[in-house]
């Protein structure tokens, strides 16, 4: 009697991920660029997609370029506005120093407003997590459900990183130029980029970069004099936070005690990732805030 022997099986092949190049390409030729001119600065917005409204609020540092494949995905359920900084756009007419956290909000309100005032969905990202807050309890009624990733209500600071945000507000040029700027990125980022990703490493470290030494130590001196814990209770619009469980610079207690203090929060942890999740976990990023966000 003849036998048969099972036939080898191969192991599933995962896909290849994206081109950043190719999706940063297809962002730039599809999204609809625009200017806000708001009573600090002259704000550029970009828009894609249709369905419900969905602002991303993004972290301290770079540019739409390092959102682009997350808002390539998120696209396909919603419309999409993804916004800049006062000081990020050269010439925008920004005076730094005359703006305060509230100040942020009252500009991601303006915008709202300018875009036709409907609710919308919140994304809000690390440093960007802090102003969606602020909105969520200056103007609850205008949001439906708000997803924040990376975020924290408070950290302390030394005093060594106050004085240096401090110096940093007077000098001129890109992130790029400060000394041991890659090293500390490579400090807190680097180990969530496996292999395979190694060249959107890369551009994290370049659009990170782009960022004026100005702006960015703007924003890490608003974060010095930040508290938002003792607002948080006020906020009821219901939020998920998600955290990925290797994040360096968001430990486990901040992210605890942000989920805590809101009413209506529910906390997610995701296995393998860090503090840059639009970079390396940018598909299931979207995935989430769809589910979360659709309910």
């Amino acid at each position: 009697m003849a036998t048969s022997e099972p036939m080898p099986v191969a192991p599933p092949r995962c896909p290849a991920p994206a081109d950043l190049g190719a999706e940063l390409a297809a962002y730039e030729s599809a999204a609809e660029v625009g200017v806000w001119a708001g009573p600090r600065y002259r704000m550029t917005y970009r828009r894609l997609g249709s369905g419900p409204l969905l602002v991303l609020v993004p972290g301290i540092a770079g540019t739409y370029r390092g959102y682009a494949l997350l808002l390539n995905r998120l696209a396909e359920r919603f419309e999409t506005i993804h916004y800049e900084y006062p000081g990020t756009e050269a010439g925008d007419g920004a005076r730094l120093r005359r703006i305060g956290h509230a100040d942020l909000v009252d500009d991601l309100l303006g915008l709202l407003d300018h875009l036709g005032g409907q609710s919308s969905a919140l994304l809000g990202l690390s440093f960007g997590a802090t102003v969606v807050l602020g909105a969520l309890e200056r103007a609850p009624g205008r949001f439906t459900r708000v997803v924040l990733q990376g975020a924290v209500a408070w950290r302390a600071y030394t005093r060594a990183e106050r004085w240096a945000m401090g110096l940093g507000s007077w000098l001129p040029g890109p992130a790029r130029r400060l000394p041991l700027w890659e090293r500390a990125l490579t400090w807190n980022c680097r180990d969530s980029f496996p292999a395979v990703l190694g060249p959107r490493w890369r551009h994290f470290v370049e659009d990170c970069g782009r960022t004026p030494i100005a702006a960015l130590a703007h924003r890490g001196r608003i974060l010095t004099r930040l508290d938002l814990r003792p607002r948080l209770g006020a906020i009821r619009t219901p939020v998920l936070v998600v955290r990925g469980h290797e994040d360096r610079l968001v430990p486990t207690g901040l992210h605890e005690e942000l989920v805590r203090g809101l009413p209506a929060a529910v906390s997610r942890i995701v296995p393998l990732a860090g503090h840059p999740m639009h970079y390396t976990h940018a598909e299931l990023m979207a995935r989430v805030v769809t589910e979360f966000v659709g309910t």
